[in-house]
């Protein structure tokens, strides 16, 4: 996930050079699926508004992603936004948080469909507690998902160079054949030092390029 723009030229050249991807892996936050409302949503439930709660909301992120216990992320995210919230209040934002990111655009489903109709296995690398991760597993376009890596149940998140490591040495390909495309410069270029060939994400239409480009679709 990011909040922020890079230049689009660096990135892309690189997936023009590639040679045919035998496995597509896919960012969730921000390249599947989008905040959309996210933050109104939380802060309403909390009674503060969309920036107190924003700010608190990725202060402590990181660790929550890493596997945190929900409660004691979102009783963080409470405090820090000035509420002493009880366990149910602390309960509904996380449910808010899972459904809201677990939502995928129809312009994004339509391409993981479109690589799984090809026989490409395709797979989900994202930095997403445990409460997402169940999440994102009972969406009915999770048919189409077929390894998944969230960095709440490996303990390691994006950009350490473990996750890329992990997730390679179970999608048993060799590195060269791994089309990652992702949303944070940093991410991507952590996967290119792995041997994967990577895409920065700017929009659907520049992912389906890119899948083109690698010979996927």
């Amino acid at each position: 996930m990011t909040r922020f723009a890079t230049p689009r030229h660096r990135y892309h050249r690189s997936v023009e050079r590639s040679r045919r991807a035998a496995v597509a892996v896919f960012d969730l936050g921000e390249v599947l699926a989008e905040a959309g409302g996210l933050y109104e949503r939380l802060a309403a439930a909390l009674g503060v508004d969309r920036a107190s709660l924003e700010r608190a909301y990725w202060h402590t992120r990181d660790a929550y992603d890493r596997g945190a216990p929900a409660r004691q992320y979102w009783a963080r995210v409470a405090e820090e936004s000035g509420v002493d919230a009880d366990d149910a209040v602390l309960d509904e934002l996380d449910w808010i948080d899972g459904a809201t990111w677990s939502a995928i655009r129809a312009d994004a489903a339509r391409l993981l469909s479109d690589v799984h109709d090809t026989g490409t296995p395709v797979a989900i690398l994202s930095n997403a507690p445990a409460t997402l991760a169940l999440a994102a597993r009972g969406r009915s376009w999770a048919t189409w998902v077929d390894h998944w890596f969230f960095s709440a149940e490996l303990g390691v998140a994006k950009p350490d160079a473990e996750i890329y490591a992990i997730a390679g040495e179970r999608l048993a390909v060799s590195p060269a054949e791994i089309l990652f495309v992702d949303d944070r410069p940093a991410n991507v270029d952590a996967a290119r030092a792995a041997g994967w060939n990577a895409h920065l994400w700017t929009s659907d239409a520049g992912t389906r390029e890119a899948l083109v480009g690698a010979g996927i679709l």
